[in-house]
């Protein structure tokens, strides 16, 4: 692996909670750039709407409207860097992963005719729908938004007009920026029934916890892109539950039996080295659940030498 220093230095945060079960994840941005301190360079702060102003009308997908946009600013910041900058990579630090398909947007606006692969480091697969989704969290949706998918064959749910109406919009703000062949899951293992038959049916690539103890974080990351090596841009997404439970209490929703930090860095560093990575972002830190800012600690040490 080639040695790379600071390559997502010049970093976009994304100040947003709306989309998961509690407030502060809207907090995570800040407490992690804080701590990268001179090893950042600010592009952008996007601030979104706090919780306690929505009024969530949409049920099946709540506060979507705010969210919606929270998207469109994101995806017009960050296809503004990339016009700006072609040969650069950028780092986002988010709150909840709600907002990631706008993130994914902006790619796809700053470069229309580019192939974009997704590598999701995730506990959750986060491909449900307003339709499928038993929680109506809709950072357990950006998957399905980005390819702008409804999954009504497998619907367990009857969305109302607002409802569709923002759904709709949250998948033309997202432009359909990748498919689901180019998609990699890395660390999932908190699924619901929907989820595993659209994984199933699509046959979507992923690799257990099981497999990364195995193979080690580097030969992971190594094969995720191969897989993708057709694409010509890749985004990467850290949501930082795919660690376990143990090692992230500062998190909206920790999963047990997760990776391990030294895999997660070897996956990172892997990943961030390939000229073809554009995009990463680290998303879901919630320093209010945290102990002792343990969780941003860990997360920073994880990065280190990456932003």
């Amino acid at each position: 692996m080639k040695i790379m220093k600071k390559k997502f230095k010049k970093m976009l945060l994304v100040e947003c909670d709306l989309g998961g079960p509690e407030a502060g994840a809207a907090l995570g941005p800040n407490a992690l750039y804080s701590l990268l301190g001179e090893n950042a360079e600010l592009v952008d702060v996007i601030r979104c709407a706090e919780i306690s102003d929505c009024h969530n009308t949409t049920p099946q997908a709540h506060n979507l409207k705010e969210i919606n946009d929270c998207l469109y600013q994101i995806s017009q910041s960050v296809s503004e860097f990339f016009k700006k900058n072609q040969n650069e990579s950028l780092g986002i630090i988010a709150g909840d992963h709600s907002t990631a398909c706008g993130s994914l947007a902006g790619l796809k606006t700053a470069n229309p005719d580019a192939r974009i692969g997704v590598i999701w480091i995730d506990a959750h697969a986060d491909i449900h729908s307003p339709y499928t989704t038993p929680s109506g969290n809709v950072h357990g949706m950006p998957i399905a938004a980005a390819v702008g998918a409804d999954h009504k064959k497998i619907a367990i749910n009857s969305i109302d007009q607002e409802t569709h109406a923002e759904w709709e919009k949250t998948k033309r703000l997202s432009q359909s920026s990748f498919t689901l062949n180019d998609l990699v899951y890395i660390g999932i293992r908190d699924l619901e029934q929907q989820e595993q038959e659209v994984l199933e049916q699509h046959n979507i690539p992923h690799y257990s916890v099981s497999s990364v103890s195995r193979l080690g974080g580097t030969e992971v990351a190594t094969a995720a892109l191969k897989y993708l090596e057709h694409c010509s841009s890749i985004y990467v997404s850290f949501d930082i539950d795919s660690l376990d439970a143990e090692l992230v209490p500062g998190t909206g929703t920790p999963v047990t039996d997760g990776l391990d930090a030294f895999n997660t860095m070897k996956i990172i560093s892997t990943l961030a080295a390939s000229d073809k990575v554009k995009l990463l972002e680290v998303v879901e830190i919630n320093p209010l659940l945290d102990q002792g800012n343990k969780t941003t600690e860990l997360v920073a040490r994880i990065l280190e030498g990456v932003f």
